[in-house]
């Protein structure tokens, strides 16, 4: 199951107790995932391919009054799911009801562009704000699985009207939405974790929201570990090549002009280097009782030497 999918079941489980709030929500559903029909009368028609989201309007349909029925019928194309299909038939209460959400007036008369209305009867209040999002997502919305390491959330399938209306929704709880269009269509988009676990508290999906707060905690933490991990193997490599690079300088050294003519301070750091070819600077400075800086400089002066008497040779080394 996807994500998306389990925060639509989850979602599904969540009911107003306020009739505006459950307005909002459907009028919502209805007009991203509805179409009228009209035939001997006006009727209500809404698909949708999530059995708890079909049975959740069927239970708004039933709180608010109204005659309602639901089908079901297997795509024969492409991914050949299972659609469900709400139909509020025409009916004498229906027409109340469609005046009351400002989709018609007192005579009937349909108001194609009642976006005003919509904000002005349902909008006005936070909790119908979170309804009529939650409404939204549940009609056309989908999110990526965080799982996958992205944050992205989609409202698709709106008109250009319905996507001003939800990027406004968005802005009243500082989430910063953006719209793309796509086959003559608005999609609404959120990006990053921290807008995502946003909208998720603002509808309600809480399951899903501790789900993604956990899988955000482990990606972190295995973030980090491997930051540490990749960080100690940079310096282990670092202190390896130095310690390499050193041992060969002083050979070269030894085999040039002879460990003798050394002063005595670079004799023991190289022998020291000889000795614990492992060995980080930090442990060659306490094995030597040295400070680190002190025991560094003697280790590049070693290095100066050996490149000297490849530049001048074994007899002029020191003319610097």
């Amino acid at each position: 199951m996807s994500f998306s999918t389990r925060m639509k079941d989850d979602l599904a489980r969540v009911m107003s107790s306020k009739s505006c709030c459950r307005k909002a929500e459907f009028l919502a559903f209805f007009l991203i995932n509805g179409n009228i029909r009209i035939s001997k009368g006006v009727s209500l028609v809404m698909n949708t391919e999530h059995s708890a989201v079909a049975r959740k309007m069927y239970t708004l349909a039933k709180d608010f009054g109204l005659e309602r029925e639901v089908t079901a019928f297997r795509r024969s194309r492409l991914k050949k799911n299972q659609v469900y299909t709400l139909e509020i038939p025409a009916q004498d209460q229906l027409g109340a009801f469609l005046a009351e959400l400002g989709m018609v007036d007192e005579q009937i008369v349909w108001h194609f562009d009642f976006t005003d209305a919509v904000r002005e009867r349902f909008l006005q209040e936070s909790c119908c704000r979170r309804a009529y999002l939650r409404g939204a997502f549940l009609a056309s919305g989908s999110v990526t699985d965080p799982e996958t390491g992205s944050y992205h959330l989609e409202i698709d399938s709106l008109d250009n009207a319905q996507a001003s209306l939800i990027i406004d929704l968005l802005a009243a709880f500082d989430l910063k939405a953006k719209s793309v269009s796509r086959r003559d269509t608005q999609t609404v988009y959120l990006k990053g974790a921290e807008q995502l676990s946003v909208f998720l508290n603002i509808v309600g999906a809480h399951r899903a929201l501790l789900q993604l707060e956990s899988l955000r905690v482990t990606r972190d933490v295995r973030n980090q570990t491997n930051r540490r991990r990749n960080c100690d193997n940079a310096n282990i490599n670092k202190a390896v090549d130095a310690a390499m690079r050193q041992t060969a300088d002083i050979q070269y050294i030894i085999e040039n002009i002879g460990f003798e003519t050394l002063p005595q301070n670079l004799r023991i750091a190289a022998e020291l280097r000889l000795d614990n070819p492992e060995a980080n600077l930090g442990e060659l400075a306490e094995l030597s009782g040295l400070g680190r800086s002190a025991l560094n400089h003697r280790l590049r002066r070693l290095a100066e030497i050996a490149e000297n008497i490849r530049v001048y040779g074994s007899e002029e080394w020191d003319k610097d």
